[in-house]
């Protein structure tokens, strides 16, 4: 597992990580972590957020704190054949549409922050260890307990008792790993989807995604077996 993912060079304050970040949506996560750039030394920095939908307030954040928001939107269904061919060659021109702004912003470290796509093999393979992502799931042997977009949701209907989030470098599959770090929470008797995913996205998310950030960008992810851990 280790031997093909390549983990970005050791980075300092005074040359900071590069980081671009893509977000769907709302973006909190995206302000957690800049709000903790801001209020540390860090060795990274977040030079470019990409979001696929227009208009997110995701977008409004990052330019609250003056960094370069770009939309970068799935191309029209009706430039692309008809069937799964045109599909794939459409998902195929929206990934070479954010490499090329990932480029122009020597982006070192790709941060998936609520991003609703899944990226390909073809986007990834180039870049195994250098595209990270937080999954609201406790982990497993072969991946996220819960995977996919409905991660809370599925954790309380599974009748778990307990609940959290995951940080992993992304594979073609769907949070499937390499694990980095994760941590859980007990869930409350009264809590609902709502109310867990707020707490968890707060008294774990925002803090352990930029946490295993500073230590990917300080060299101290290292390798463990099927997994990565943090020295």
């Amino acid at each position: 597992m280790s031997g093909s993912y390549t983990l970005p060079n050791v980075s300092s304050i005074k040359k900071p990580l590069r980081l671009g970040v893509l977000i769907s949506g709302s973006g909190s996560g995206l302000e957690a972590l800049l709000q903790h750039q801001e209020s540390n030394n860090c060795s990274h920095e977040t030079v470019v957020v990409i979001s696929d939908q227009p208009a997110v307030k995701g977008l409004d954040k990052a330019a609250k704190h003056g960094v370069v928001g770009i939309c970068v939107p799935l191309p029209s269904r009706q430039d692309f054949p008809a069937g799964q061919a045109g599909l794939s060659e459409r998902r195929l021109a929206h990934e070479h549409a954010v490499a090329r702004v990932l480029d122009e912003y020597r982006v070192e470290l790709l941060v998936c922050s609520g991003y609703m796509r899944i990226l390909t093999e073809n986007f990834l393979t180039p870049r195994l260890g250098r595209v990270v992502n937080i999954h609201p799931s406790p982990w497993g042997d072969d991946g996220a307990l819960f995977p996919g977009a409905h991660g809370i949701q599925d954790t309380l209907a599974s009748g778990a008792t307990t609940a959290g989030a995951s940080v992993h470098f992304v594979s073609a599959g769907v949070d499937d790993g390499p694990l980095i770090a994760s941590e859980t929470t007990a869930i409350l008797s009264d809590e609902d989807e709502e109310t867990l995913g707020a707490r968890v996205r707060t008294e774990i998310e925002h803090r352990l995604y930029p946490t295993v950030i500073d230590a990917i960008s300080e060299g101290r992810v290292k390798p463990d077996g099927n997994r990565f851990r943090i020295n």
